[in-house]
């Protein structure tokens, strides 16, 4: 059986103010083609579907047009909530769509929903696990679990496993494995405390689990126990990191095999450093094209106009300007002068002190003849 592990749609998200629906309709339309062409049987979405619990209904229409052509594909679709989906929107028509060959776990309820598919070496079963904080789990279990692995813990105690069978485990969690944690972006939160995360022991009985809840693709402790990652980047932390689905060829019990297919965005999200005037002339183009969502730091050290207006006409989908010069590198510092410090010192020289900490450079020897021709024109009293 051909598996497709997708997690972190994020459907209806918004960077930098800049809608990404476009984006991530162009994406879904990509991962349709290589379902095809890869010949897919079964969808695993693992939580995160949409952005927020209140989805935009320009969101809830492009998951609509996904699930109806993977359901006119007749491939199972197997969706778990993330932290970001509120469970009764994500659970709505959920009896409909099961008919459909669409099974949707939302929220956990006091047991972990399987649904079992068959191919040619027999059942495998799949574990649908929700997203989860401790105090749902104690108030439905009456459990005391202290913190999200114990909760987690407590769930797969009352759920029995058959190990002989092939079983496959959808969850969206803060996975660790041995005190070492999943590389971050910042399009993430991680709850403060470090009683979050859940160790990976506590999935021992699964061949294979499928992760939500971290944006970068990789592995934890083993590489059956993978995050899929977000299909497209949501922060440019994650400028320079490859996008990609993941597909599981599960064939007999124990024998996985996985290949990932890299994805080719509609805008990539890049950064640079730049001159204005190299801006202006093109001649970033060939490094990064003018279609891509841009962060870009001026390094002119003269101070630019309409720095903004400049670069979204050679880049309309910019999304940050910095800068990164003399006077940026000195701002970062505060001076500060006494009473007495000030009344020893003359205008000139204090007026001098001024543009060296706003500038980071002296005075010209044309600026200080300028300075000394205007202090003395306005004349003692300054």
């Amino acid at each position: 059986m051909k598996i497709l592990h997708m997690s972190d749609l994020h459907i209806g998200k918004k960077v930098n103010e800049f809608s990404m629906l476009e984006d991530q309709k162009y994406i879904l339309n990509q991962t349709l083609q290589v379902i095809d062409e890869q010949k897919i049987d079964c969808v695993l979405l693992c939580g995160d579907i949409y952005d927020r619990n209140i989805p935009p209904i320009e969101a809830v229409k492009v998951l609509d047009n996904f699930l109806s052509e993977l359901h006119t594909r007749n491939l199972p679709v197997l969706m778990i909530g993330g932290n970001h989906d509120s469970a009764d929107r994500l659970n709505f028509g959920q009896k409909i769509f099961k008919d459909s060959n669409i099974y949707i776990s939302a929220r956990y309820i006091g047991h972990v929903q399987t649904v079992t598919l068959e191919d040619e070496f027999g059942e495998i079963v799949f574990h649908l696990l929700p997203f989860v904080k401790p105090v749902y789990v104690n108030h439905i279990l009456g459990t005391e679990a202290p913190s999200y692995e114990a909760a987690v813990q407590e769930i797969l105690n009352i759920h029995k496993v058959d190990t002989d069978k092939r079983n496959v485990l959808l969850a969206h969690q803060f996975v660790t494995a041995s005190n070492k944690e999943p590389e971050l972006s910042e399009s993430e939160t991680k709850t403060l405390g470090g009683i979050d995360n859940v160790d990976i022991h506590v999935f021992k009985d699964f061949d294979y689990v499928a992760l939500g809840h971290i944006h970068k693709p990789q592995a934890m402790g083993s590489k059956y126990i993978r995050y899929g990652g977000s299909p497209l980047k949501y922060s440019f932390s994650e400028a320079n990191i490859d996008k990609s689905l993941t597909i599981i060829e599960y064939q007999e019990k124990g024998n996985i095999q996985l290949e990932f297919i890299k994805l080719q965005p509609l805008h990539d999200m890049v950064m640079f450093e730049s001159t204005i005037q190299d801006i202006l002339d093109k001649k970033t183009l060939s490094d990064y094209p003018s279609n891509n969502y841009v962060a870009v730091t001026l390094t002119d050290e003269e101070e630019i106009i309409d720095a903004i207006g400049k670069v979204r006409s050679i880049y309309p989908n910019v999304m940050m300007i910095s800068f990164k010069n003399r006077r940026s590198d000195n701002n970062q510092k505060r001076v500060v002068l006494s009473q007495q410090e000030i009344y020893e010192h003359t205008p000139i020289e204090l007026f001098e002190k001024f543009y060296k900490w706003q500038n980071n450079s002296e005075l010209t020897k044309s600026q200080q003849e300028i300075l000394t021709k205007t202090i003395e024109k306005a004349g003692e009293d300054l």
